[in-house]
């Protein structure tokens, strides 16, 4: 084809067709274009987060776990014997639905069962008391676990089933009074746990509760509910035995039978070692190589003759001494001087138990220090004041006493007590004697030594 020449029909509509789609192109992306632009401006102005991935948009809260699965029945349920028996196990939180069951599934009481729903149904067979471990299980498998007991009443007239709450409702004509069952209150000791004593009672309707009458020692406490139970740890000590009288009272409506049983309660004081500070006499001293014994003392709690005796550590009161003996007595020969100081304890039959610091004083040998060598006694001078001159000792078990013989001249004396000469020596005393001094100490041990006296002109 030549320039100029005109084109052919065919390719005329081909070529305005490529026109026309080109246009219609440049115009759709210039709409595009524009579209993009007014979004970008919304963007702009309300913050680019608004314009984000819809990824990034936070995910909801996970929901609140449930609250704890517990048991919320109380206790005792009560029934009446012979009498249609149902009641609805009730509990809260976890995750519905529940499974109830009984550990070691027994019967919930004679003539009643169970179910999974937690009805305890049927008819009671037996009267009397049931106490089980009751379990309810959510569907999560959280479980939780009470002990309920189940009191069956003799009927009494009249009775209604179990009520919504768990208590029978008791009518009719009384029926025969409860009776205590009898026991004995054992002594208690300030500051010793009392032993636990639980009341019971037969006959009436149960349940039964108590009150007692003075109330109990300082520290001594009786449930009211049944089991009616007596607890806790004495304070003070009673002015010996002192009397109460204790009541149970039944269910009966519209008016409770009771029955009454009186006891006696001694409290004794508490246990104490009386040797040593701050008011009990010290131990006794001992002297090396002389026999010694002392026993302990303690009073309070069950009293004399209960106590038993130990030393803390296994330890011997003092060098040479046999170990203390379980009836508090310190025996042997002690073979070093010194302070022994040791941790006496004694407990009572009763289990109360105290200790004590206590210091065992050994003395050395008793000996007699003056002599002619090394603390001679002082020369004499005729009719000049003599002394001041002591003839000591040391050792033993002071205070000592002092004797002398033969006697020392006349003019001069000797102090019993002190071992103190004094006197003036007169003219016919002059020249040098012999004398045999004497001491005895408080535990009658005694030493004689002999010792020179020289009087100058």
């Amino acid at each position: 084809m030549h320039e100029g020449t005109s084109l052919p029909i065919e390719l005329f509509f081909r070529h305005h067709h490529l026109q026309n789609r080109g246009s219609a192109l440049v115009n759709g992306l210039t709409i595009t274009r524009n579209i993009l632009w007014v979004c970008l401006c919304i963007c702009a102005a309300f913050g680019l987060s608004a314009c984000s991935d819809s990824n990034n948009v936070s995910n909801p809260e996970p929901p609140a776990p449930p609250p704890p699965l517990i048991i919320t029945t109380g206790t005792p349920i009560t029934g009446i014997l012979d009498k249609p028996f149902n009641f609805t196990l009730q509990a809260d939180g976890g995750t519905l639905p529940y499974t109830w069951s009984i550990d070691r599934n027994p019967p919930p009481a004679p003539g009643l069962t169970l179910n999974s729903a937690g009805l305890i149904s049927g008819t009671p067979t037996a009267p009397g008391s049931t106490k089980f471990t009751y379990r309810v299980t959510d569907a999560m498998n959280k479980s939780d676990s009470k002990l309920l007991e189940i009191t069956i009443g003799a009927a009494s007239g009249s009775a209604s089933s179990a009520s919504a709450a768990g208590v029978a409702s008791i009518t009719g004509d009384p029926q025969t009074s409860p009776t205590i069952t009898p026991f004995t209150l054992p002594n208690g000791t300030v500051n010793v746990v009392y032993p636990t004593i639980q009341l019971a009672a037969t006959g009436g309707v149960p349940p039964y509760t108590w009150s007692v009458s003075p109330a109990l020692p300082n520290g001594l406490f009786l449930s009211l509910l049944e089991p009616g139970i007596i607890s806790g740890t004495p304070l003070n000590a009673s002015n010996g035995p002192a009397t109460y009288t204790f009541t149970v009272m039944d269910s009966t409506v519209p008016t409770g039978q009771s029955c009454t049983l009186t006891r006696s309660l001694t409290v004794n004081a508490a246990v104490t070692i009386d040797v040593g500070s701050p008011s009990g006499r010290p131990l006794p001293a001992g002297t090396v190589g002389q026999p010694y014994h002392a026993l302990l003392a303690a009073s309070g709690a069950t009293g004399p003759g209960t106590y038993t005796w130990s030393i803390v550590g296994n330890l011997t009161p003092a060098s040479g001494l046999q170990p203390l003996s379980a009836n508090g007595v310190l025996s042997g020969i002690p073979t070093i001087p010194g302070s022994f100081t040791r941790t006496y304890r004694v407990q009572s039959e009763d289990g109360a138990v105290v200790t004590k610091s206590l210091t065992l004083n050994i003395n050395a040998v008793l000996s007699i220090d003056t002599d002619d060598i090394t603390l001679p006694l002082p020369l004499g001078h005729a009719s000049q004041p003599y002394g001041p001159a002591i003839v000591r000792a040391s050792g033993g078990t002071p205070p000592y006493a002092w004797s002398v013989t033969p006697p020392l001249p006349a003019s001069l004396t000797l102090n019993a007590l002190s071992g103190e000469i004094t006197g003036t020596l007169d003219a016919g005393s002059v020249g040098a004697t012999t004398h045999i001094f004497t001491v005895q100490d408080s535990a009658s041990q005694s030493m004689k030594k002999s010792v020179h006296l020289t009087i100058h002109p």
